[in-house]
Parts: structure tokens; C-alpha cells; sequence
């Protein structure tokens, strides 16, 4: 095991969250940020503990010193900033989603294997204590066999057209920024779906504001799932079985309560150990993955990305039609 130069590229709130992660990550050294003004890129520094500030991307990559890179800014950007970082000869972890399309994750993952670099999405609920204990107890049979997941993300949001999560020129649209969660939920527990359909209310800019998306599931699993920008939802998920069911309480992507109840029995909280807030859980796997010599998780391969990307794909595609 070695210590890893961590740059973060991109100095938003996303940023600030996975910086603060890094802090309990032993084997990580808060190296560099990049930012387009130096200023805030030193402040962010001041603020963190980073050791530089860059005022341009470029500069920061062409430093020798850095071993991973961070992909922190808008989505419509990640594409762009991931090949640069690839070019560049960095490992990558990209924030989610990892592209906006099919074509540019296909295009991402052609060039770290390229390149022989690591490559992952920062789908860090994959790697939480909490969602990693549900699916082991899915496993174990403990509510019988899963039958339905309904997962829901909903938060009310000031409409500004030109905000990352409504203009569709920054990739905006529920489905992309936390819809994605409920999908990712789903992915994981049940695989790709065999059956996919979608309604959406539309923003005024045309990116969706509330969808609501029905999968069903080559075991006859079915998932229900809504994302929205209108609505304060309880942004919980539970998972129904043949014998009893599990809810993953707010938030559900990044639950601190699990919530157990078999047949008529009264409910159980199943305990939970944490530790950070959430994010170092997918900076420990990177680093993990760079220490055994790999340039693709295991536990979030390629193929995952690539299946969830499609899934985003074909909702949107379904959305569209629908409008």
C-alpha cells in the first residue's frame, strides 16, 4: 500500500464533499486543485488542506506529481475533462453521471484502455456500508424473494433557466442528476430491465422535471421509480419481498437507517456502522484497485457504467417521444 496525490479538478460543492472525504482516507495526500480562477482555486486550497492551486485544468495535469484525478464539474463537462485527464496519463474517477450518452462512456472507457489507466464512475452509493448490507440481506434471503423496489428522489429547486439542473446545454433534467440514484438502486439489485417505460412533466427549458420510470426485470422483479426537482419527496426506498421487506430511510442513496420487517413481526432497525460521510467509501475502492495493479473495479466494472448509461438512454429516449 502507498500513498496516493489526489487533484481534484473543478472546485464546486461536489468538490468540497469529496474533499472532505479525502481527510479520512489514510492512504490519500490532498494534492492539487484546478480551477478556472486561481483565486477560488486557492481559497479551496486554504480551505482543504490541498498543497496547490491551478488556474487552468492543463496545468494541473501536466504536474507530474499527480496520481488521481477527480472529476468534479458540471455534467456536460465530464466527457471533455475525463479524456483530457486520460491524455494526460491520469487515473480518473469521474463524478456521476459518467457522460452524457452511450457514445461518450464507450468513448472514455476505449481510451483508458488505451491508455492501460484506471477509469471509474463515482457511483458512491455502490460502496456504501448501508447499500452493501441490503444487498447482502436480499442475498441471504432474509426478506424471501424481491419482488418490487420503489425508490423515489425529489427535492423542490429554484427554476433558473440557466442552472446546471435546467438548462439541457449543462445536461440538466432530473433523470440525469438524481434519477440516476433510483436507477443505480434498481441496477444493482434486480440487472437490466426487460421491460422499460416513462412519463415525464416537463421544465420550461424542455428537460424533465418530474419522471416517474416503471422497469420490469427478466425475474419478474418490477421497479418503480421517481425523480424530481418539484417536489420534496421523502427520497426513501424500500424493497418488497416474498416475506417481508427492507427500507432504506432518508436518504436512501446514502441511508444511515435500515429498516427490517418479516411477516407480521414489528419493524427492526438493522445496525449500521459508518464512517466519513459517505464519499471516501469510493476513494478507498480507487485506491484499493491502483494498489493491486487494476485498471477496472470489480465492484463497479466498466459494464455497469455502460448498462446504466443505456438504461439513462433509453428513459430519456421514452421521455422525449412522450413530451
Amino acid at each position: 500500500m502507498r500513498n496516493y496525490r489526489w487533484a481534484i479538478l473543478g472546485a464546486g460543492h461536489i468538490a468540497e464533499k469529496f474533499s472532505e472525504s479525502l481527510k479520512v482516507c489514510q492512504q490519500a495526500e490532498l494534492y492539487a486543485v484546478a480551477s478556472q480562477s486561481l483565486d477560488k482555486a486557492e481559497n479551496f486550497c486554504k480551505d482543504f488542506g490541498f498543497k496547490k492551486a491551478y488556474g487552468s485544468y492543463e496545468e494541473m495535469l501536466a504536474d507530474p506529481s499527480v496520481d488521481i484525478v477527480y472529476i468534479a464539474t458540471p455534467n456536460n463537462l465530464h466527457f471533455e475533462h475525463t479524456m483530457m485527464s486520460l491524455n494526460a496519463g491520469k487515473a480518473v474517477l469521474c463524478e456521476k453521471p459518467f457522460g452524457l450518452n452511450k457514445s461518450q462512456v464507450d468513448q472514455m472507457i476505449r481510451k483508458a484502455k488505451e491508455k492501460k489507466l484506471f477509469l471509474m464512475e463515482a457511483l458512491w452509493s455502490r460502496f456504501l456500508p448501508s447499500i452493501l448490507k441490503v444487498k447482502k440481506e436480499i442475498e441471504a434471503g432474509r426478506i424471501g424473494t424481491p419482488k418490487v423496489l420503489q425508490a423515489e428522489f425529489g427535492f423542490k429547486a429554484e427554476y433558473n433557466q440557466n442552472s446546471r439542473l435546467f438548462n439541457p446545454s449543462l445536461g440538466g433534467g432530473s433523470v440525469f442528476d438524481i434519477g440516476i440514484y433510483p436507477l443505480f438502486l434498481s441496477l444493482y439489485l434486480f440487472g437490466y430491465p426487460t421491460e422499460i417505460k416513462a412519463i415525464s412533466i416537463p421544465a420550461p427549458t424542455g428537460t424533465d422535471m418530474t419522471t416517474s420510470i416503471l422497469l420490469k426485470h427478466k425475474n419478474g422483479e418490477i421497479s418503480n421509480l421517481t425523480s424530481s426537482f418539484a417536489l420534496r419527496m421523502e427520497t426513501d426506498a424500500r424493497i418488497y419481498g416474498e416475506e417481508g421487506y427492507l427500507k432504506l430511510l432518508r436518504m436512501f442513496h446514502m441511508p444511515t437507517k435500515l429498516v427490517c420487517k418479516i411477516g407480521d413481526e414489528d419493524e427492526i432497525e438493522l445496525p449500521i456502522h459508518w464512517v466519513g460521510n459517505g464519499y471516501n467509501y469510493e476513494a478507498l475502492e480507487v485506491m484499493k484497485c491502483l494498489d493491486e495493479g487494476l485498471t477496472e473495479s470489480r465492484e463497479l466494472p466498466f459494464s455497469f457504467s455502460e448498462d446504466l448509461i443505456s438504461l439513462i438512454d433509453k428513459v430519456n429516449d421514452l421521455i422525449k417521444n412522450n413530451l
